[in-house]
């Protein structure tokens, strides 16, 4: 099968026309002559053609699963509540205090008004509400007591893993929301993803792809806890065009939404600077090991002290791969130059930027100038990547954040776009494949309803093209 698309405003590239071949793009520009009667060709009628939206941060199959049971797009915790009742929900995900109009966490006495247990999940996923019907299910001396306020029914952190064995998710759950989540990746333009996974998610993939139905670029990196379980199972950085095991996913704080991202200073009104997950000998030695295994890291690091234990770790270490920092959403200009010293690369989320007037104030005070400093990091040469960590799903709505800055920091539309194709793309080790248009590369391709350098506010995706074929 040959695709042609002819009249684009490429991204990147002055010409105007190109020619896939399978699943390849193998010209670009002059393509006449390639042309035959069996060729679908698109008119792109000048409009921005780029290449698909690589996404450097996701739970997507978990994202798959949720949009059952989504609370993302409520505005009160009685909106919660209704939702929870109509549908007699136990889970819930996504719920965001910043949008109530009660401004405040959803909390167990909210909650108790149901017999039946309901455990109500933040939208960072590093705290959630539990009712009294939900605590009584759950094994409390398993849980380490300064995560939790039982009178509140907050708990945070590790402890989520724990409770969310209450209601565990199948291989066949996990099928369902990688291929729910597939259709929405195509409505926004999004044709490779990176996903942190547990076993059971990964071996969803795997039986996806081996019934060669895998519709996204996933490429996967399992929880530390389960490093034992890597390590003995043999995997390396392996994979087919379409899944790749990369590495392994580290958490070393949590996140400002919980305030257990690790500060140096104190959350705007408390005695609460965050925690740290590891000690300085125990991070180092697990960074080690996943390197020796030439494996990549995928650290996640929100507060400047998180980052500065990460960025100490990396300096120390002899390090044969490509390792990456996850969020690195509270720097300074020694932090930053020091990442640009160290060459660590960076999977950021612009569309955190929609905190800035509210929950960000509301944590960090006059602090919360340092948050997201994307054009600071341009200006280092930092290489970056963008995610969405699926709060929302969408790089568009990313994009619209970058270029509009509330701090007067906004990047160009071009820079955006870049860090959201090419930039991730390197990150995930994909560079030579994906995230640019040219002869050679997978044929993953968007073409927006505007040119780029329209109102940002009107631009969607018209259609999206993933492995050669037309999926939207």
């Amino acid at each position: 099968m040959s695709l042609a698309i002819i009249n684009g405003d490429i991204f990147g590239r002055k010409e105007k026309e190109i020619y896939i071949e399978g699943n390849r793009i193998k010209k670009v520009g002059q393509i006449e002559s390639l042309i035959s009667k069996n060729t679908v060709v698109i008119d792109a009628e000048e409009k921005t053609v780029i290449p698909g939206f690589f996404d450097s941060h996701t739970h997507f199959a978990d994202m798959g699963i949720n949009r059952e049971n989504d609370v993302s797009e409520c505005k009160s915790i009685e909106d919660v509540l209704k939702k929870i009742e109509k549908k007699k929900l136990n889970v819930v995900h996504g719920w965001d205090e910043s949008l109530f109009r009660e401004k405040r966490y959803i909390l167990k006495k909210d909650l108790d008004i149901f017999d039946f247990p309901v455990i109500a999940f933040r939208v960072c996923g590093h705290l959630a509400t539990l009712n009294s019907a939900a605590i009584e299910v759950i094994d409390l001396k398993e849980l380490d007591p300064k995560f939790y306020v039982l009178e509140k029914g907050i708990f945070k952190e590790d402890t989520l893993s724990k409770i969310s064995k209450i209601y565990p998710k199948t291989i066949e759950n996990y099928v369902r929301g990688i291929e729910n989540a597939t259709e929405l990746a195509y409505s926004l333009g999004v044709t490779s993803i990176v996903d942190t996974v547990t076993p059971t998610i990964f071996r969803a993939y795997e039986r996806i792809e081996n019934d060669g139905k895998l519709g996204i670029r996933a490429h996967l990196y399992m929880k530390a806890k389960y490093i034992n379980n890597i390590m003995n199972s043999g995997l390396s950085r392996i994979g087919s065009e379409k899944l790749k095991f990369n590495g392994v996913k580290i958490f070393t704080d949590g996140s400002l939404g919980a305030k257990t991202a690790a500060l140096s200073f104190n959350y705007k009104g408390t005695d609460q600077n965050g925690i740290l997950i590891y000690k300085d000998e125990e991070l180092m030695e697990l960074i080690k090991k996943i390197d020796e295994n030439e494996l990549q890291a995928m650290i996640h690091c929100i507060g400047d002290r998180a980052i500065e234990q990460v960025l100490d770790c990396l300096e120390n270490i002899p390090r044969k791969m490509r390792h990456k920092i996850e969020h690195v959403e509270i720097t300074n200009e020694k932090i930053r130059e020091r990442i640009r010293k160290l060459k660590i690369p960076c999977s950021l989320q612009p569309n955190f930027l929609k905190w800035s007037e509210n929950m960000y104030i509301e944590r960090l005070g006059d602090k919360a100038v340092l948050n997201n400093r994307y054009k600071k990091m341009i200006e280092k040469g930092i290489k970056m990547g963008f995610g969405s960590d699926c709060m929302p799903f969408s790089p568009l709505f990313g994009i619209k954040c970058a270029v509009n800055d509330p701090y007067g920091e906004s990047i160009s539309i071009e820079d955006a776009i870049k860090i959201y194709t090419s930039g991730s793309a390197y990150l995930a080790y994909r560079e030579n494949d994906l995230g640019t248009i040219g002869s050679g590369k997978l044929a993953d391709i968007v073409i927006l309803s505007e040119n780029i350098f329209s109102e940002i506010e009107k631009i969607k995706v018209e259609k999206t093209i993933f492995d050669g074929k037309i999926v939207l």
